[in-house]
């Protein structure tokens, strides 16, 4: 890869490059645009640049700091920008989790090695910088608490950064100044409803894998702060990219782990590569996890980057992974059946292979969940349980697991569900809305794929009656309700919601935004003419959708 200057300071002009690349379409560059911005995870950047008044480069926090910290009567995105700062900055006196460089003018943000925890002095900076980011998003939640942000509205962001402080407390090892930010956090009724939501979902002395802030802070609050199923361990994914966040757990011995010291020490283990190595004649591509993972610790077929780091490697492109998972908790002889496990991805983050080893070294005695099926590893073998998802040996497609997995949600909506959805005014939940129209569109494909069109009508209006009008935070995922309601002949709901969809769509389209994502024309055009093609087959048809494909 080559690299050409494209801008001169001492000439102060840009350089043409056109002779060095490929003009790409504008059809390419959307493309590229639309999978950076909405699935390269790179959406709090996009909101960053959008929000703060500087964003993205080594120490902007600073001088966001520098700039408005001492300001008085800020705007509500002010306030935000610079609350974001603060966090960022909090973490600077820790492990830099935000990214960033070492600050080489104050010793307390020299970056802590990744098994090291703080000394009390650089608690006490993390916790006055911590304070005054919550100062901040209170002052954003007086000033317009329906502010949305990426988690919800400022209400909920500043519950969040109270449970931030909680987390990042735990992980220094103080409980004591943790519990004080659990104490004092703030937290709608609502959210505890959704918090138990989860956690009801879910067998005794389960372990449940988490992936935001939303299904993950508001469970650690209802479980601390109500003493409320504390058998269920929370495990978030994302902090598992943090060698301390999982120290935590084997220190306070919450789980069985296998991970190294070693493997967590060096940087270099945060990402392992998949590389095909023909040479290697002794490892077969079916292999037992429980293996694979002692391959990976080892570095036994490693790989040397350029400047002479090693890499762990394992040299195979694709792997299947064997998990044994026995009846009883004791494992001994009887050994039920194997979870195969398909790896395909050219590599994998520390998380990924902390979850990994968490599960292997668990599953046989502790029932393992995940609040989202993002995770394609087990996709074949995750079945829907409430508003969270099971990890099971058998294969969930089988017509006799879907018939098990629906019952048991609709025994679930019966017995322990309570809807928690966003309104027009102060409550946004984006996981409430989620999980709810989820639940209801798994017994909706079931009975329409039966033709059980009665059963199916009944669960509909069970529906409509506790979420009869669509509002402008549920449209994206409450649009398939549309086609819902024309197959069950209700075609003006139908239609009205299918013109909803499209016009927000189109808002979407001409406005993009970090909240509402990216679109590409090509998309956008083939969304709405796919929308058109349903309606025509079912001899209905839409002006507005017309008008809007004619724009």
């Amino acid at each position: 890869m080559g690299e050409k200057l494209f801008f001169s300071f001492s000439e102060n002009k840009y350089y043409d490059l056109s002779a060095y690349y490929n003009k790409s379409s504008e059809t390419d560059i959307e493309k590229q645009l639309e999978k950076y911005l909405n699935y390269g995870g790179s959406t709090t950047d996009w909101y960053g640049f959008e929000r703060i008044a500087y964003y993205g480069y080594n120490g902007w926090y600073d001088d966001v700091i520098k700039d408005f910290g001492n300001q008085q009567n800020l705007t509500d995105t002010v306030c935000d920008g610079l609350g974001r700062a603060y966090v960022n900055l909090a973490n600077s006196y820790l492990w830099y989790q935000s990214g960033g460089i070492s600050a080489e003018h104050d010793t307390l943000r020299r970056k802590l090695g990744r098994l090291e925890y703080p000394i009390l002095k650089r608690i006490e900076k993390v916790r006055e910088t911590i304070n005054k980011a919550i100062l901040q998003f209170e002052k954003l939640n007086n000033l317009n608490p329906s502010y949305k942000t990426v988690v919800g509205n400022a209400t909920l962001k500043l519950f969040n950064e109270y449970m931030h402080g909680y987390n990042q407390m735990i992980m220094c090892g103080n409980d004591v100044l943790a519990n004080e930010y659990l104490q004092k956090a703030p937290i709608p009724e609502a959210y505890i409803r959704q918090a138990k939501n989860y956690l009801n979902s879910c067998e005794q002395n389960a372990i449940l894998f988490s992936y935001g802030d939303n299904d993950t802070y508001q469970l650690w609050y209802v479980q601390e702060k109500f003493n409320l199923r504390k058998d269920i361990l929370v495990i978030n994914n994302s902090l598992l990219g943090l060698p301390v966040y999982i120290d935590m757990y084997r220190r306070k011995k919450l789980l069985n782990i296998s991970i190294p010291d070693a493997y967590l020490k060096d940087p270099v283990n945060d990402i392992a590569y998949f590389s095909e190595n023909k040479k290697v004649s002794d490892l077969k591509k079916v292999i037992s996890l429980k293996d694979f993972l002692k391959i990976l610790y080892s570095k036994k077929h490693s790989s040397l980057s350029s400047v002479g780091t090693t890499y762990p490697t394992y040299p195979y492109l694709t792997v299947s992974l064997t998990l044994p998972v026995y009846k009883s908790k004791v494992a001994a002889t009887s050994l039920n059946k194997n979870i195969f496990l398909g790896l395909n991805k050219n590599y994998y983050f520390i998380n990924d292979i902390a979850m990994l080893d968490i599960i292997c070294n668990n599953i046989n005695k502790r029932p393992i969940y995940f609040t989202s099926t993002s995770d394609v590893t087990f996709e074949k073998n995750l079945i829907q349980k409430g508003i969270v998802y099971k990890l099971i040996a058998e294969n969930v497609n089988t017509p006799a697991q879907r018939k098990i997995e629906v019952k048991e949600l609709e025994k679930f909506i019966d017995e322990k569900y309570i809807p928690v959805l966003s309104n027009d005014s102060d409550l946004i939940s984006f996981d409430g809305d989620n999980t709810f129209f989820g639940i209801y569109y798994q017994i909706f494909n079931y009975y329409l794929e039966k033709k059980d069109t009665a059963t199916f009508r009944k669960w509909l209006h069970k529906l409509d009656a506790v979420c009869s009008k669509i509002n402008s935070a549920q449209i994206n995922t409450g649009r398939h309700l549309a086609y819902y309601f024309i197959e069950a002949g209700e075609t003006d709901k139908g239609l009205a919601i299918a013109n909803q969809f499209a016009q927000w769509l189109y808002n979407a389209y001409t406005n993009p935004s970090a909240l509402t994502g990216f679109y590409a024309k090509e998309k956008y055009i083939d969304v709405l003419t796919r929308t058109n093609k349903y309606l025509l087959s079912k001899n209905l048809s839409s002006s507005v959708i017309e008008d809007l494909l004619e724009k």
